[in-house]
């Protein structure tokens, strides 16, 4: 409950969503910036005020045993860190009406995974304000949810380079497949480009079908067991006219329905996303109807290159704070 009787607690963060740059391994991390508003219609007594960020990653491993089916969770506790609004050792307080701000800084350590939410796991981190008053009243509590985003900062080289597939099917046709680029946002769009040369008349291209692969990988830390799901997502499927040659490039996009379903790239302790983008070739060789499947990693972000900017983020000086130690996860 953060509202009782004129009193009305709150948590603003200075920015919607808190920026990671870069990987775990080479992120410089980033400051997050809010305040604790109190709002106050009559004279109250406080005895603390304080606010509290928590950081958690859970995964739930269902199994089915004796035709039961059991889960079992593993939780992992990210960060935890607390302040003092009001110096203890002089409270109780008496604050008048009219509006109270309290603001916090905290360094972000960029090692720190980035929010996460799917079916069995999840990694989450919120703000807890907590307004203390006498043992007749009850407490006031505020909390808000922080999400903390990832943005990848390749080489020009990994945004630019095209990357060629050459191969020959069974000595009937063959075939290069290339993509533009291997980072992307949901909101872009994908070239692809397309080369066939039948190797006789008979050879015939059909039709081409695009496909978005998910992998979500949990891993248990302790068995060293992992669950890999892998969820299909259809992006663009175009019949053309049966010809003995084929050189075109398609501009693939994700529809608008799959763009809440689709998860971005991670890579932490317990959980994995990856992707893969399946390129679909069928062709006939006079009766009979083959195909060829291609798969090629891509990895998606939560925004464009062009919304996210090419500016890196800007840094202050800020006092020593004692934060948790944070260690790199052992790599099997």
């Amino acid at each position: 409950m953060n509202r009782f009787l004129g009193v009305k607690l709150d948590i603003q963060l200075s920015e919607d969503c808190l920026i990671l740059h870069g990987s775990r391994n080479e992120s410089v991390g980033s400051v997050l910036r809010g305040s604790v508003v109190l709002h106050i219609k009559k004279e109250v007594c406080v005895s603390f005020m304080t606010l509290k960020l928590k950081g958690k990653t859970e995964i739930l491993w269902p199994k089915t045993f004796a035709g039961n089916v059991l889960t079992s969770y593993e939780r992992q506790n990210l960060v935890l860190y607390h302040w003092n609004l009001l110096p203890i050792e002089e409270g109780p307080f008496t604050l008048a009406p009219g509006e109270h701000r309290y603001s916090f800084e905290f360094i972000f350590n960029g090692f720190l995974p980035e929010t996460i939410r799917i079916k069995n796991g999840l990694v989450k981190y919120k703000l807890v304000a907590v307004m203390g008053r006498n043992t007749l009243r009850p407490n006031l509590v505020s909390e808000k949810e922080l999400v903390v985003r990832r943005f990848a900062q390749p080489s020009l080289l990994d945004i630019n380079q095209t990357y060629p597939i050459v191969d020959t099917w069974e000595n009937m046709l063959d075939y290069t497949i290339f993509i533009s680029h291997r980072m992307i946002a949901l909101s872009d769009s994908l070239s692809v480009f397309l080369t066939f040369l039948p190797k006789g008349p008979e050879i015939k291209v059909k039709h081409i079908t695009f496909f978005l692969l998910e992998f979500l990988t949990l891993r248990r830390t302790k068995s060293n067991k992992r669950q890999v799901n892998t969820r299909w997502f259809s992006l663009r499927s175009r019949i053309e006219e049966p010809r003995t040659s084929y050189n075109r490039s398609y501009s693939v996009s994700f529809p608008r329905e799959h763009e809440e379903k689709v998860h971005f790239d991670c890579n932490t302790e317990l959980i994995e996303i990856t992707h893969k983008l399946q390129v679909r070739v069928t062709f006939s060789a006079g009766k009979s109807v083959n195909a060829i499947v291609v798969k090629v990693p891509i990895h998606i972000m939560p925004e464009s290159f062009e919304m996210m900017g090419e500016s890196p983020p800007c840094y202050e000086q800020l006092p020593v704070m004692n934060l948790p130690s944070i260690s790199p996860p052992p790599y099997h």
